[in-house]
């Protein structure tokens, strides 16, 4: 069991997932198209190994006296690292590591080259810092929490929910009554919120409250509660949602959760589609191999316009392949003409909704 200490340090310096808008004068005014690329069933692809037990700190003598093998070794152990970074010159791509950020936002994304930054990151994250498609960071290990390798904890777990889930959504195409298609397709979802808010409980996070809100008479944006932060808005409403107290809990497994998200936001950078090649003829479940190179940082600088914990917004129209596995990108909006650029919440999601909206139109 970690001990309070390590939870706490959990909780302040491993995030969820990422959140950033791109605005002016990082990108243009007006931009040529808006894609919005999502991850299907994200979480389910990065349950395979978890930190377990008890961690080691590593400090930085420690890392120091560390062969070459060895501290290599330790980059592809489970981990919690405090790392000096540095943006390399030349740098023109998105940022890669969360760093704390004042305001409301608890973490941004520093991009600009030359810059050096300390903050606290997953295994994942360090290891697409360091080995991404583009050019190495230069990344000093300040201090860290490493746990043993190969430990599986959620990959039982994990991988049932996802056989489950993969034989609803055949079925939800498959069945020849329409009713029961449509049932299949809302208990796939039931089954990917399981994981979801599984994940999430974990974590032992603050309570949130949600809430919605009537549009004013003349279609503005009403005010909302002290705190709260605008997660959606339709023709007739808006929703917010707020972070409320901290409740302990001696089952809970902050360790487990952050391994997940960090391993989800380095899969927005860099990660790969997958390829159906057969079928368990015992299970049924599909077999697959890696695919395509997929992730923000696969499409050129300057054409990512946002984030949202599994999405890029994109002005660049991807030919990644699509599997519908765990993990993969699916083109989920779609507006092919110039677009003002969003430089606020509320005008990010008018463009998600058109853009959404559009791509529905596209298929009828």
């Amino acid at each position: 069991m970690l001990s309070q200490e390590i939870r706490a340090l959990l909780h302040e310096t491993a995030g969820q997932g990422r959140t950033e808008l791109i605005a002016p004068p990082r990108v243009p005014e007006r931009v040529p198209a808006w894609y919005e690329l999502d991850r299907t069933f994200a979480y389910a692809r990065h349950c395979s190994t978890s930190p377990t037990g008890v961690p080691r700190r590593m400090t930085k003598a420690a890392i120091d006296s560390l062969s070459d093998k060895e501290k290599n070794d330790l980059l592809y152990s489970p981990a919690h690292w405090q790392v000096r970074v540095t943006i390399p010159e030349g740098w023109e791509h998105v940022g890669l590591l969360p760093a704390p950020a004042p305001g409301e936002r608890s973490w941004h994304y520093p991009s600009e080259p030359g810059r050096t930054f300390v903050t606290w990151v997953g295994g994942a994250e360090l290891n697409v810092a360091l080995r991404n498609p583009i050019m190495p960071w230069k990344v000093e290990i300040l201090d860290g929490l490493v746990w043993e390798k190969e430990q599986r904890p959620l990959q039982e777990w994990a991988t049932k929910l996802r056989s489950v889930w993969n034989h609803l959504l055949r079925w939800s195409t498959s069945h020849g009554d329409e009713s029961m298609r449509w049932a299949f397709r809302l208990a796939a979802r039931a089954v990917r919120s399981i994981l979801l808010y599984g994940i999430g409980g974990f974590a032992q996070r603050p309570k949130i409250t949600t809430g919605s809100v009537e549009l004013n008479s003349d279609g503005s944006t009403p005010e909302i509660p002290d705190g709260a932060q605008l997660t959606g808005i339709t023709d007739t409403h808006v929703t917010w949602q707020r972070h409320g107290g901290f409740a302990r809990d001696p089952y809970a497994h902050p360790e487990w959760a952050a391994a997940v998200w960090s391993s989800a936001r380095a899969a927005l950078l860099s990660t790969h589609q997958s390829v159906i090649i057969g079928q368990d003829e015992k299970t049924g479940d599909v077999k697959v191999r890696k695919g395509a190179p997929s992730g923000a940082l696969h499409l050129p600088a300057g054409s990512i316009l946002a984030f949202r914990t599994d999405a890029i917004y994109t002005t660049v129209r991807p030919d990644w392949p699509y599997s519908g596995q765990p993990g993969d990108y699916r083109l989920k909006g779609a507006l092919g003409w110039e677009q003002p650029t969003p430089t606020n919440d509320e005008e990010f999601f008018y463009l998600q909704g058109l853009g959404r909206q559009a791509l529905e139109a596209e298929g009828l």
